[in-house]
């Protein structure tokens, strides 16, 4: 079902030594072929915030310049409790655009007539306006789409991810599935949405956190993500949602391996402190629940978790030992069969050889400051409202080591927001969000990357695939 990389950053450690040492190990994985050509079925949540914001045109720059021009005064107006002033302008709302972009998904032609939608909208209330049905019931998916136009109220986000979790909730783990949840204000509910995740993550749903505008609370939608094996996206401009919808839908039909699972063991005086997806996105795996839930693997490219293990107590004479054992389990639902892959060992040589010691693995080691850079950045992020010096310095670190892993689309967010913050003294929200979430999508493969034994090439894998 899959081929399989296990490696440490570091093979070998020091013999006779009782401080604590850290390994981090690569788990690399990719569809073997014959699973890589099924596909499973697919069924996709659309969870759309029609509250009274998403009313506002989605160019608010124009929108200001053409009022000016005109000279328009506007009329009294109040949404999501908040009162303003409103214009009539020939200009498209957020909502507009978001009815938009789901009219073009549900064009896809990379989606079946098998495959299947619903519709749901949330405000005050939540509604399932398409209950689940397949893509071939395409009419009824356009109206339900098109009547999102009909409401208006607060952002009850919980309530909408109710009514997606029941729609979902009697499909079997092993469908692929998806909730694509879209909002752009704060949410009433915060701990209700953060209480619902792990619901989507036992049913394996990701959430595709999908966050307009400065407003949001980008540490939930960070949360829901992170907690279900999502990604999350910030959208400075609404226009952006098209790209981001293809993007998921892409990935979405490229998931031949589902509910993927590892159980894992290790040895006395060896603890897992963190289990990280790394690429292609980046995702902290809950390490409550044992087997811990991967999630979906798709063809087409590799799927890299890091594991960070801690060693300590560990006065061992120089030998080889194996300090951990992973083993992983998952459906290929387009084969219609569950497999239990053999286990996977980690061994560690203990020495006295410094030299040996201090050899690193460059793919690894590329793979984990991935990781310590979304750390990096998450913590600059919040220096940027107390310690504008400290989070300069941290950014800067930050973007000279993505320099170096030659990430140039996290190099150049990094240095935008280090020449706001030069310019002004502070980061803007908008700013702050785009850096928050922005690199948890954008990871890449480092250099050397290790071919897998019996595994497709590139070009195989593309032809394929269609990747």
């Amino acid at each position: 079902m899959l081929n399989v990389i296990l490696k440490p950053h570091r093979s070998s450690l020091r013999a006779g030594a009782a401080e604590p040492q850290k390994v981090y190990a690569m788990l690399k994985l990719i569809p073997q072929a014959e699973v890589a050509q099924a596909r499973p079925p697919l069924a996709l949540a659309l969870v759309i915030d029609t509250s009274g914001s998403m009313r506002e045109f989605a160019d608010q720059e124009r929108a200001r310049q053409e009022v000016a021009q005109q000279g328009l005064q506007g009329s009294p107006d109040t949404s999501d409790g908040e009162r303003s002033r409103s214009v009539d302008l020939k200009l498209p709302t957020k909502l507009d655009q978001a009815i938009e972009a789901a009219h073009r998904l549900l064009d896809d032609d990379r989606l079946s007539a098998d495959d299947q939608v619903t519709i749901i909208r949330f405000d005050d209330d939540a509604e399932t306006l398409l209950p689940l049905s397949p893509l071939s019931n395409k009419e009824a998916a356009r109206q339900a789409v098109d009547s999102l136009r009909k409401h208006s109220g607060g952002t009850h986000m919980g309530k909408g991810m109710r009514c997606a979790q029941e729609q979902l909730r009697p499909l079997a783990t092993h469908v692929a599935k998806r909730a694509l949840l879209l909002t752009d204000g704060k949410a009433f509910d915060d701990e209700e949405c953060l209480a619902l995740a792990p619901r989507f993550s036992e049913a394996n749903t990701p959430i595709i956190a999908i966050g307009i505008g400065p407003e949001y609370n980008d540490e939930l939608m960070r949360g829901l993500a992170d907690r279900t094996g999502g990604r999350p996206y910030h959208l400075q401009q609404m226009d952006q949602l098209r790209e981001i919808l293809d993007v998921e839908v892409g990935a979405s039909v490229r998931e031949v391996v589902t509910d993927l699972q590892a159980s894992l063991a290790t040895v006395r005086d060896v603890k897992l402190e963190s289990l990280t997806r790394v690429y292609p996105s980046l995702a902290e795996i809950t390490l409550e629940d044992q087997p811990h839930r991967l999630g979906n693997i798709p063809a087409g490219d590799y799927t890299v978790f890091v594991l960070e293990f801690t060693v300590s107590g560990l006065n061992r004479p120089p030998s080889r030992a194996r300090i951990a054992r992973v083993g992983l389990s998952g459906h290929a639902p387009g084969l219609g069969r569950q497999d239990e892959l053999e286990p996977q060992d980690l061994f560690i040589e203990f020495t006295t050889d410094e030299a040996a010691v201090a050899q690193v693995d460059p793919e690894v080691l590329g793979y984990v400051q991935q990781k310590n850079v979304d750390n990096m950045i998450q913590q600059a992020v919040r220096q940027a409202t107390v310690d504008a010096g400290q989070a300069r310095r941290t950014l800067q670190a930050a973007a000279g080591m993505t320099q170096r892993l030659g990430n140039r689309p996290v190099t150049q967010m990094l240095e935008n927001a280090l020449e706001e913050l030069n310019r002004s003294g502070t980061i803007s929200a908008g700013t702050r969000k785009t850096v928050a979430l922005g690199g948890r999508t954008k990871t890449m493969k480092p250099g050397g990357t290790q071919a897998m034994e019996g595994a497709p090439s590139e070009e195989e894998i593309r032809r394929l695939t269609g990747a």
